[in-house]
């Protein structure tokens, strides 16, 4: 965790420092190497969001484009059992910044969990992933929209691709570049997808807007594909 709770207001970690967690109030211990981001771990070896994972300086990166005060934001299921967004914006609009390997059932369920829900994920983990994307952009093929030039590509030059595709919510992939790629839609064998640049895309999430979905200036050969589900 960034946060902790000490006197009432929310803390950043510093040596030596012991607070309290915002959700739980259990006791928290600030944990401030030099290898791993400063974080709050909990006393315990029980965190109390079992979603929770270890955090790296690209999610504080990312998380520091948005107030304090939006991130980390926690909130409870029908159960009452607490989640917390990684950034939550003033309209409900939750951010999950993901870099580690999750299944997909993992994914949905948050995603069915939050609802309004935008994933932004580390395209630069693995270098296979990568190459893939590269591989499968000089396979894919542009498409006539409004807006921004879109690419349609193929899952099988992707595995990365193929796992973040389908979602109820749209995903953003960061290469660590100017520009972001966006799965604008998702199709049976490929993605149409476009660019954006970060900051217009920070911009957005500030308004609590998603990046849209793609709209296709359509021709004959892709009425087959009028019903399908757009986010």
């Amino acid at each position: 965790m960034k946060f902790a709770a000490l006197n009432g207001e929310r803390i950043e970690p510093a040596p030596r420092l012991k607070a309290k967690c915002p959700f739980c109030e259990s006791e928290v211990i600030a944990r401030c190497g030099k290898i791993r981001v400063w974080h709050w771990a909990h006393k315990s070896t029980k965190h109390c969001d079992h979603w929770w994972e270890p955090e790296k300086e690209w999610h504080r990166t990312w998380k520091n484009l948005f107030p304090n005060e939006w991130q980390e934001q926690g909130r409870r299921d029908q159960d009452g059992e607490l989640h917390i967004a990684d950034v939550l914006t003033p309209q409900g609009l939750a951010l999950e910044f993901q870099h580690s390997a999750i299944a997909r059932e993992e994914v949905d369920k948050r995603t069915a969990f939050h609802k309004d829900i935008c994933w932004i994920v580390d395209g630069m983990r693995l270098e296979s992933t990568i190459n893939q994307f590269m591989d499968a952009l000089k396979h894919a093929r542009p498409l006539n929209s409004s807006g921004a030039h879109v690419y349609e590509v193929y899952y099988y030059d992707s595995r990365f691709l193929k796992k973040w595709s389908g979602l109820n919510a749209p995903v953003v992939i960061d290469f660590g570049m100017d520009d972001v790629w966006v799965i604008g839609r998702s199709l049976e064998n490929s993605a149409l997808m476009y660019t954006l640049k970060k900051t217009a895309l920070v911009e957005q999430f500030k308004q609590g807007n998603r990046p849209p979905p793609v709209q296709i200036q359509r021709t004959p050969q892709r009425r087959r594909h009028r019903g399908l589900r757009r986010f």
